[in-house]
């Protein structure tokens, strides 16, 4: 597999749309060329004086390399604008979520010869909104033969960012989506609005402090959701809805829920050896996960969540590294256990404030008092800061 850099060579790039993701696309290519990164987005030049804005005709114009990271909902209308301009080698590749409103066209401009197509869908939110993108999935979708070039830039792309990157083919993205996104995302919409109804005046994080280990992965599931700007998440929903089986998936969806509501009406009444409800949920189950491998991979996965979140909560020392280096833990370590720190608990993450650096969340074992400023001038001498935290009960 070739590198980045390598693929884009001495090729001139420009990104439509800088938001979120445009930003970091941005940030990322420009260690991989010599060239400025040109930059179009109309809607930051009118607010943003100093904003490096060029126009959408004349970055088509000097771009050889054109990635579009603008809302879903503008992508079509790009495409036509540009398509008088695009010159057979010029190479466009698409981030979007969803490719059902414009891949009529990417179709047709990959059938008349001219510029190489690739789509491509990172998987996640851009950072710094997430600390890393290491470990996310990014999907690389599978066009004609000639846009092997644009996905290989694609797969780079996402390999420069260590990614696990997976390869569908274009027409099978957006079905898939549907199940990975639009659903989910329908259900998620559905739950926020269902519960900010049914509070009765309690604060969320209320509920959130006492509830089960349940409870705590599904505010987690969410909470996700209702930090996401609710444009994306309703086109994810509407995009899905503009298609007669994404409707039916949908409207499935809302059959099975009023199901379960009829059922547990009537179970109310019965007998527990004859309720009904049970056994819909079971055949449910078993529909999708006949061998049972899935839900115990399920049980790994959530108990580790689980714990992860119950670290989180009883932390009762955070660290951040300025730089991040082979054996740093190790040196951490050797220094809490001069001060008698037993550690029940370590999470990782790379520094919001230091780009090279690493945050430590630490959950102590002992309640022995520490002398706080000779720990603090200790870690100092590894270039090591401590902030203490409550440990939150």
């Amino acid at each position: 597999m070739e590198s980045l850099s390598t693929l884009i060579g001495k090729r001139a790039i420009g990104v439509v749309g800088i938001g979120k993701w445009g930003r970091h696309l941005v940030h990322t290519l420009q260690s991989h060329t010599s060239h400025p990164i040109l930059q179009s987005d109309h809607l930051r030049a009118a607010t943003e004086p100093e904003f490096p804005h060029i126009s959408l005709s004349e970055l088509t114009e000097h771009s050889d390399i054109l990635f579009l990271s603008a809302p879903l909902t503008a992508i079509r209308e790009i495409l036509e604008h540009i398509r008088t301009q695009l010159r057979e080698g010029q190479t466009i590749i698409d981030i979007a979520s969803s490719k059902r409103s414009f891949m009529d066209v990417l179709s047709k401009l990959d059938r008349e010869g001219g510029p190489l197509i690739g789509s491509i869908h990172p998987m996640s939110e851009a950072p710094p909104r997430i600390p890393s993108l290491r470990g996310q999935n990014g999907i690389v979708c599978e066009g004609s033969e000639r846009s092997r070039e644009a996905e290989a830039i694609g797969e780079a792309l996402f390999q420069d960012q260590q990614m696990i990157v997976h390869r569908i083919r274009l027409e099978d993205h957006d079905r898939m989506m549907d199940q990975i996104q639009g659903n989910p995302h329908f259900l998620l919409a559905g739950s926020c609005a269902a519960m900010s109804g049914n509070l009765g005046g309690v604060p969320i994080g209320a509920l959130e402090r006492i509830g089960s280990p349940n409870f705590q992965l599904f505010l987690t599931a969410l909470g996700r959701g209702a930090i996401l700007d609710p444009s994306l998440q309703a086109d994810l929903i509407t995009s899905m809805a503009a298609s007669p089986d994404g409707v039916l998936a949908l409207e499935q969806t809302i059959a099975k829920l009023q199901k379960i509501l009829r059922l547990a009406r009537k179970d109310v009444s019965r007998p527990p050896s004859e309720r009904e409800l049970p056994a819909f949920i079971a055949q449910a189950r078993n529909t999708l996960d006949p061998t049972g491998h899935w839900r115990e991979h399920m049980r790994e996965q959530t108990n580790a969540i689980i714990v992860r979140l119950a670290n989180i909560r009883a932390k009762s020392m955070h660290l951040t590294a300025r730089e991040d280096r082979i054996g740093l833990l190790k040196q951490i370590c050797e220094i809490l256990e001069r001060h008698g720190i037993d550690l029940n608990a370590i999470d990782s993450l790379p520094s919001k404030k230091f780009p090279q650096g690493m945050e430590f969340e630490l959950g102590r074992k002992d309640k022995a008092s520490l002398d706080i400023p000779q720990l603090m001038q200790d870690l100092s001498t590894i270039d090591v800061l401590l902030a203490e935290a409550e440990t939150q009960q």
